[in-house]
């Protein structure tokens, strides 16, 4: 169902649609989309959208439900509940010692939200930002860790080098002893 906002209003005449179910003041779609009061569609003297000029058939004009503001607020507060909901999982997810499974969980589960939520990209920006901090922290985590990984293996490649140099350097001076007691003789 699509609902139009109470304070919107026709754009032909700019009269405030009505809440009422009086048919004539309240707003109707046609086939390009747009939404006018019925009053003004009937009163076109061709079937020819005001705003994009495409045509329309007066037969398939769909009238609109007018949400009264309690409705909106309560989807409204509902939203924000589910987004506070989420914002807090994030945050609890966001320690080092936690699972990398829940981490998972928790951005899938906020990602799918969000894109349910995709009639405005620019709202619930908090979570928004609070997910993009954690994935840069958990991709952080994650070169921390591949750091970590090769310090180890150089220093035992570092090691094994000092090994193999003491090796060569003992057996150049024994070689080395070697030769000098056969030009002593």
């Amino acid at each position: 169902m699509l609902v139009v906002h109470p304070a919107s209003c026709c754009d032909v005449c700019l009269d405030p649609y009505a809440i009422s179910s009086e048919p004539a003041s309240s707003p109707h779609t046609i086939t390009c989309g747009h939404i006018f009061c019925l009053t003004c569609l009937l009163s076109l003297s061709s079937s020819a959208c005001p705003l994009c000029r495409k045509f329309f058939q007066p037969d398939h004009i769909k009238k609109l439900h007018v949400a009264n503001s309690s409705e909106l607020d309560s989807e409204q507060d509902a939203t924000n509940a589910r987004s506070n909901l989420l914002l807090r999982r994030v945050a609890l997810v966001s320690g080092e010692d936690t699972p990398e499974a829940d981490v998972v969980q928790v951005l899938t589960e906020v990602q799918e939200w969000l894109r349910s939520q995709a009639r405005d990209p620019n709202s619930n920006i908090p979570l928004r930002a609070s997910v993009a901090a954690l994935q840069r922290y958990k991709a952080l985590q994650d070169r921390n860790e591949r750091a970590k990984a090769e310090y180890i293996r150089l220093r035992y490649q570092l090691r094994d080098v000092k090994q193999n140099a003491r090796a060569v350097k003992e057996s150049l001076l024994s070689r080395i002893q070697q030769i000098e007691s056969g030009h002593a003789k």
